[in-house]
């Protein structure tokens, strides 16, 4: 089993076929189908099901697509280390984040980073919290952003902040000259919210079940974002982390309203392998993150 063979591989499982993944690495068609020929053999497995036209990985092939992308990782990183060595400096940085991350707080850091390293190439993907870890773990990402420790014996998490979810109503609303209200109070109210799933939103529901208080969700929306733009539009209330509407609040486009009883805070994390092979440009990360 070779690398060049994995590639094939690989873009085969990602084109679902096998003339679309020829003209995308410029070979012919039955170079490839030998190629993957060879590692079945190779394997003493079945990786594609013939049968379907859609290049359906089979549980063999399945299996293997994990490993074979970590190999390829691995392999790219192992090339850029040595070219870094060479006084090149010429990288790859990858992080995973949520949405509120990428919107809040990811710019300011990386500009700061963009400056001290306009060499590196900086790659953001949103995710969904539960992939995070394993995508790092993968070497798909060098780094990702959670809001809770994924207790991985593998992964090393460092805190970097703390927020907190704020009560937000619009302007005008019978709440907003109000300094504090009860989560009785809210029972009343329509609210905007997420609609991903998350530690913050658990802790919410089970607030309000305390309480004995319903909470009357009219609208769930994919952003955040979205959310807010709702309810400067009057269409709902919303709690929301305090990092995402800071702006509006200062702006008077939303008001903070608090509320008794609630403290819920949002613990953002940096996670990143416990290996110490990172690369120069995670390093650089890494060191960029500590002194902030």
């Amino acid at each position: 089993m070779d690398l060049a063979q994995l590639e094939i591989f690989l873009c085969v499982a990602e084109q679902k076929s096998f003339s679309r993944a020829a003209e995308k690495m410029l070979r012919t068609q039955p170079a490839l189908s030998i190629s993957i020929k060879r590692l079945e053999e190779e394997l003493g497995e079945t990786l594609f099901d013939r049968s379907s036209k859609s290049g359906t990985l089979t549980e063999a092939g399945h299996i293997l697509l994990s490993y074979a992308q970590r190999m390829i990782n691995m392999r790219d990183e192992a090339m850029e280390s040595i070219a870094e060595l060479r006084g090149m400096y010429r990288g790859r940085l990858t992080i995973g984040a949520n949405e509120s991350t990428s919107l809040y707080l990811l710019p300011e850091l990386l500009l700061e980073y963009r400056n001290l390293y306009p060499q590196i190439k900086i790659e953001v993907f949103r995710n969904v919290s539960e992939r995070i870890p394993s995508e790092v773990l993968e070497r798909n990402l060098d780094f990702g952003f959670l809001s809770y420790d994924p207790m991985n014996p593998l992964l090393q998490s460092i805190e970097l902040i703390r927020d907190e979810l704020a009560l937000v109503v619009p302007p005008g609303h019978r709440f907003a000259d109000r300094k504090q209200v009860t989560v009785k109070d809210l029972g009343e109210e329509q609210f905007v919210a997420h609609n991903v799933k998350t530690p913050a939103r658990t802790r919410i529901f089970e607030l309000f079940a305390q309480h004995n208080t319903p909470l009357n969700i009219c609208i769930e929306l994919a952003t955040l974002e979205t959310i807010k733009a709702f309810v400067e539009l009057r269409a709902g209330i919303a709690i929301l982390p305090r990092l995402a509407v800071r702006d509006e609040i200062e702006a008077g486009k939303l008001i903070e309203v608090s509320v008794k009883g609630m403290k819920i805070e949002k613990t953002l994390r940096l996670v990143f392998r416990r290996e110490n092979t990172l690369s120069h440009a995670a390093k650089s990360f890494l060191d960029l993150v500590r002194r902030q």
